[in-house]
């Protein structure tokens, strides 16, 4: 099945760099549906975005 189907569960989306011209775009996507990852070489600047449902991770790897 395609796009929007109960099959189809959208991928999470990663973004790295919260900055300040990252973080204002990574909030946006805290709704995607998939979850959000974020990676910054701060630990400090994810702390924000963990607390409200995304997923730290250590290395953008």
């Amino acid at each position: 099945m395609g796009p929007g189907s109960p099959e189809h569960s959208p991928a999470p989306v990663g973004f790295i760099g919260l900055g300040n011209m990252g973080a204002p775009i990574a909030r946006r996507l805290l709704s995607w549906p998939g979850g959000l990852v974020v990676c910054d070489v701060r630990p400090e600047a994810a702390e924000p975005f963990v607390s409200e449902g995304a997923t730290a991770a250590a290395t953008p790897a």
